[in-house]
């Protein structure tokens, strides 16, 4: 068992849920029956090429098939309105039309496909951070700087970090000038002194639109439902003055705000036209700090648009995002083929800001919720102790404290008090502001975001240790606001992957996270509203982080090709050792990537003379017992005879369940370079060497498994370029589709069960449905579940006559990913006691049936479609 982070993860991110989860995309309705629905066409390619002339021919193209498939559904009787047209990184336009027409659209000459848009969640937004917290927190920061050899302003050690060499390269005269980086996000405060520091358009960021709003004024306003992120984004690639200095801080920005003040995140079909602004105004590089993990696949609409931005010369890079979910997390547009999908690493310091409690002078780190208001810069309330219980409290009884509650427990009974409910519970009790902490995790580990919804106090988690502080003074001991801690990383964390950083690989074997930066507390620009600076963490971070390296390397060298960026950064990154165990080898490839970037490494891969292996990544798929072989080409692009030794190294394998409880392998791929252990390469010339992979032995189907083929230089300098690779072992389609750590976990419980109703769970046992007793208690059937397979192309609730006929099908849904992170998320699948027909299933005996159609399934070794049936359910009438 991987021990780390699982003995956390259970408790903070995976409490049970009783209520169905959604699974799949929403349908935008705009009235009755009208909807909104994503067209793409096949009769035209997107616009393609920068030149005048080229962007004048395929614009018309593109203008010639939209207007003659409108026309067709004028023909047709399809009563559509088009709400946006999309160009540039897509063929096709968002329309409202009857959702009884819309298969009428699907089916017109030239249409390739019609989806229903993805809403994607607005992000997290920052932690302010006082200008008292924000002294201090740069002092430190200059001072360990200082200490290490590195800058003594502490502002590049806050947000670029010495852990990726950026410093460095900045001293080297590179700062990203020449470069426009495109951010779509929740807009830019380009009012910030580090951005620009006026009116819009200035000489940082330069353009944009508001596409949440449908304005020209792409502002990161302070109410927006990701307020203060997109401005957080853009000081960390390009942010310059005394308290930031961004990764590529003389970079140009474009602001594409898709995240607006409705809080309902933002539609697939905004963002959608964000890209393809941004494919029209030509940037160098977009970052997106955004994504969902629902269903999400290369082949998604959004995913296809990044390709195409890619395609048409823009580097992009997508956080893959957050999330203690275990392998397959990956999300979309982050899946994307061609994108630069970027996970998070831990920093090597941990700026957090603190409690003070009265008669001690050691300040309480603590972190915010993100779901309810700031923390006040300023002033305190005496503390009170609050039950871990859901329980009403007597109205005005925690008027004007501060609560202080430990974790609910998990009662077994199906009745889930999460952390948030225990906010809300101090909140109606008249409380001020509410404290988290949590015996049953390590006594230094401060609990995670807690779940779910919000409050309308400030919500903070303080680590067990320091809440047994707060508990041994006097209840009615004042606590304070407005102080500022620094916490050292420990040493099994600092630098490496951050528990909370997405996995990969994509639903369908992708190559993902492609590769890693610094994501973890990272100090940057806000809106004016919110203090100008705070604190944030995650993917989000990280991602950005890339981007602002790629624009280091394109004023290197302007002529790069975006999968030339991404080669180098792959090419040159650091593989990281295990996360919390670090003794035991590297952190598994699937969590990795390639490793974090060395912005070092990658200027000097670009520069003239420099070296690269390509392809810089390898997607093996599943082995099924076979070994594969590859090719890697080196190309030399120096004047010199270079000569490399080749060896093969080795990550930790993380075998299944496909949940935060994985559980890590010591077996080790085998890999061969064959024929040879050392190649060289003429000058301006280039040598291909050919690999042989075997996947380990002894582990369980659908372990996954990495490693790196490294060719260090026999030179001087002994420069190491790396190809990564992930793959896994046996069969994909041989994982269970039922996820075993639900059961595990919850041992009175069975899955799937069969279930009376769907708010309990229990064992799994037949079941009478009396419609005759007068009672409501016995009058339904349904299926729990908690699915683990990464996705499932098709998911059907059948139901079975006593001669195994299907006479139902109550469900029957595409795309579904697994609805368990930590390991207990479940769902429900009633039957409501019809007949396909619609009409009224007649007493007698019932079986449901769940039918599991794999993504990827081969059909020629294991099932790529797996059944389960339930006991009996007896109806009676």
């Amino acid at each position: 068992m991987h021990a780390s982070p699982a003995a956390l993860l259970a408790v903070l991110l995976a409490v049970p849920l009783v209520a169905p989860a959604s699974a799949a995309p929403v349908p935008a309705s705009d009235g009755a029956d009208q909807v909104t629905r994503i067209v793409t066409l096949d009769n035209a390619p997107s616009v393609t090429g920068r030149s005048a002339d080229a962007r004048r021919a395929g614009t018309a193209a593109v203008s010639d098939a939209q207007r003659e498939v409108i026309e067709a559904a004028g023909r047709a009787g399809v009563d559509l309105t088009v709400t946006r047209r999309y160009r540039y990184a897509l063929n096709g336009f968002a329309v409202r039309l009857p959702a009884s027409q819309e298969a009428r659209l699907a089916a017109l000459p030239g249409v390739a496909s019609v989806s229903v848009p993805v809403r994607y969640d607005a992000p997290e937004p920052p932690t302010p951070v006082s200008e008292d917290q924000a002294r201090t927190m740069l002092a430190a920061a200059a001072k360990s700087a200082k200490g290490a050899g590195g800058t003594s302003s502490g502002r590049e050690s806050v947000t670029a970090t010495t852990l990726t060499g950026v410093p460095e390269v900045h001293r080297a005269g590179l700062t990203g000038r020449g470069v426009t980086v495109g951010i779509i996000d929740s807009g830019v405060a380009y009012d910030h002194p580090a951005l620009g520091a006026g009116t819009f358009p200035n000489a940082k960021v330069i353009g944009g639109y508001d596409f949440a709003d449908g304005d020209a004024d792409p502002y990161d306003d302070a109410a927006g439902s990701a307020a203060g992120h997109g401005t957080h984004v853009a000081g960390i690639i390009a942010g310059d003055d005394d308290r930031v200095r961004g990764v590529a801080p003389d970079a140009r920005l474009r602001s594409y705000r898709v995240f607006g003040n409705s809080g309902q995140g933002a539609g697939e079909e905004v963002i959608l036209a964000a890209i393809d602004r941004a494919a029209e105004d030509g940037v160098d590089v977009v970052n997106m700090s955004l994504g969902s993990a629902i269903g999400s696949r290369s082949t998604d609409v959004l995913a296809r648009a990044a390709d195409r931005l890619v395609s048409s010369g823009t580097t992009v890079t997508i956080a893959v995002g957050n999330g203690y979910a275990g392998p397959f997390r990956a999300s979309s547009p982050a899946v994307a083929d061609q994108a630069i999908a970027v996970g998070s690493t831990f920093n090597t310091g941990l700026p957090h800001l603190a409690l003070t409690v009265d008669g001690d002078a050691a300040p309480i780190a603590f972190e915010v919720s993100g779901r309810g208001p700031v923390t006040p810069a300023s002033g305190g309330a005496p503390y009170a102790v609050m039950p871990g219980s859901c329980a009403a409290l007597p109205e005005g009884s925690l008027r004007g404290r501060i609560a202080v509650f430990p974790s609910a427990p998990f009662s077994g009974s199906g009745e889930v008090c999460r952390p948030m409910d225990l906010a809300r519970t101090a909140e109606a009790a008249g409380a001020v502001a509410a404290v988290l902490h949590d015996p049953g995790i390590p006594a230094d580990a401060i609990p995670g975001g807690p779940c779910c919804g919000a409050t309308g106090i400030p919500f903070v988690s303080v680590a067990e240790r320091d809440a047994l502080r707060i508990l041994a003074t006097p209840e009615g001991t004042h606590l304070g606001w407005g102080s500022y801690t620094a916490i050292k990383a420990p040493g099994d964390q600092a630098g490496l992957m951050d528990y909370g950083s997405a996995w990969g690989p994509g639903n369908e074997l992708e190559f993902k996270p492609d590769l890693a930066a610094p994501g973890g507390y990272i100090f940057s620009t806000l809106p004016k509203a919110l203090g100008w600076y705070g604190v944030s963490s995650g993917t989000s971070m990280a991602s950005p982080h890339a981007a602002g390296v790629a624009a280091l390397l394109l004023q290197k060298n302007p002529g790069l090709t975006p999968l030339q960026v991404r080669t180098a950064l792959q090419n040159t990154a650091t593989p990281l050792a295990m996360t919390g165990d670090p003794d035991r080898g590297d952190q598994p490839v699937a969590q990795q990537g390639a490793g974090r970037i060395d912005a070092v490494a990658a200027v000097a891969a670009v520069s003239r003379g420099g070296v690269t292996a390509s392809p810089s990544e390898l997607p093996l798929g599943d082995l099924e017992g076979r070994p594969v072989t590859r090719r890697i080409t080196l190309h030399n692009d120096s004047d010199h005879v270079l000569s490399y030794t080749v060896k093969h190294r080795t990550a930790v394998s993380a075998m299944p369940p496909y949940t935060a409880e994985w559980k890590a392998s010591d077996a080790q791929a085998g890999g061969h370079v064959l024929g040879l252990d050392r190649v060289t390469v003429r000058p301006h010339s280039s040598a291909r060497v050919q690999i042989l992979v075997t996947q380990p032995r002894g582990v369980p189907e659908g372990t996954l498994f990495g490693g790196w083929f490294e060719f260090t230089a026999t030179g001087a300098d002994h420069s190491v370029l790396r190809v990564p690779y992930q793959g896994l072992a046996g069969d994909y389609d041989a994982v269970s589709a039922v996820n075993p750590t639900f059961s595990a976990i919850n041992t009175k419980s069975d899955n799937p069960s069969l279930r009376p109703d769907t708010a309990s769970v229990g064992k799994n046992l037949p079941l009478t449905v009396d419609l005759t007793d007068g009672s409501t208690a016995n009058d339904s059937a349904a299926v729990m579940l908690s699915h683990g397979f990464p996705l499932l192309e098709r998911l059907r609730l059948q139901v079975l006559d006593p001669s195994g006929h299907v006479v139902a099908t109550p469900y029957d849904d595409s795309w579904i990913t697994r609805n368990s992170g930590a390991g207990t998320g479940i769902q429900f699948y009633s039957w409501d006691l019809r007949l396909g027909d619609g009409t009224a299933a007649p007493a007698g005996v019932y079986r449901l049936r769940l039918v599991f159609d794999k993504a990827l399934g081969d059909r020629d070794h294991a099932p790529g479609t797996e059944f389960w049936t339930s006991p009996e359910v007896t109806l009676v009438r």
